[in-house]
């Protein structure tokens, strides 16, 4: 005999399951169908997501809704509940996703544990104006959110007292930044700072040991990290330079303009000039014997 409660639970997880599976049907060219529920003992959110066959067909693109509890456990955040993120999903099933945007709500979340970090960020040139419910202009759409940086979100690693995790976290420079500033990624390539970063050199700086990380602003900005009255201190930092003088100081300007540079001194242009024609007469030669 089952207890009222046990009962109770069934029932509430049959209509959960038949809820989720009705509209999937309704737009069959939509959806993949061909996944069953776990067997294993879950609960709540994971009773769906923890198959692997669960997505939707967009197109001739699947798009998977598996989360790996495994990443979940070993994440910073294995004590949260999906919900805890998910705000708007709560326990029911189906997700309305037509009247809410449910990845922004959720990269939005951070902030409500997160608050002086959230803090940092608002004052910061990547801070979103518009007020709650107000609707985004083209440009603050582009604006990154925490989770768009700290990402991927159901593996983010517990930071503090963790040399490993910060060691990984040092060398996501592209996917934090170079993403979204593509030219300022591909410039930074000066000999000493980019081009041993992008080598992966632990002791090279990743863009916000310079940029700052959530309070980031203009560099005219007189609170910014590269601004000239700040530079000392930026360029002085632990692990950096030892009492930077003047000479590092101008060569910070340098950082992301080598290429620039290289390009606009006549002893480079020449130099290129017989490379490349010395590469042109190699060619040349190798395609007689080909």
């Amino acid at each position: 005999m089952f207890s009222a409660r046990r009962m109770a639970f069934l029932i509430a997880l049959a209509i959960a399951c038949v809820g989720f599976l009705i509209p999937a049907i309704a737009v069959a060219q939509d959806y993949d169908l061909n996944f069953t529920l776990p067997t294993a003992g879950k609960s709540g959110c994971m009773v769906c997501h923890g198959d692997k066959n669960l997505g939707r067909l967009q197109g001739d693109q699947f798009i998977s809704y598996w989360v790996d509890g495994r990443d979940l456990d070993e994440s910073a955040h294995a004590a949260i509940t999906c919900s805890g993120c998910h705000i708007d999903f709560a326990y029911k099933s189906p997700h309305n996703i037509e009247q809410t945007d449910w990845v922004r709500t959720a990269r939005l979340a951070c902030k409500n544990c997160h608050q002086d970090q959230w803090t940092a960020y608002s004052l910061g040139v990547h801070s979103i104006a518009v007020q709650p419910g107000q609707e985004l202009s083209e440009d603050e759409a582009t604006k990154p959110l925490c989770g768009d940086c700290h990402q991927p979100s159901h593996t983010i690693k517990m930071l503090t007292d963790n040399p490993e995790a910060q060691a990984e976290l040092h060398l996501r420079g592209f996917e934090m930044c170079g993403t979204c500033h593509p030219d300022e990624w591909d410039s930074y390539s000066d000999y000493y700072h980019g081009a041993a970063y992008r080598r992966g050199a632990v002791d090279a700086p990743s863009c916000w040991d310079c940029h700052d990380y959530h309070t980031i602003q203009s560099s005219s900005n007189r609170d910014s990290t590269l601004h000239e009255d700040n530079l000392d201190k930026t360029c002085g930092q632990d692990g950096c330079h030892d009492d930077p003088n003047e000479t590092y100081l101008q060569y910070a300007g340098l950082v992301h303009r080598r290429d620039e540079v290289r390009a606009e001194n006549p002893l480079y242009q020449t130099i290129d000039g017989v490379k490349e024609s010395i590469q042109g007469i190699f060619g040349t030669i190798r395609a007689w014997f080909t």
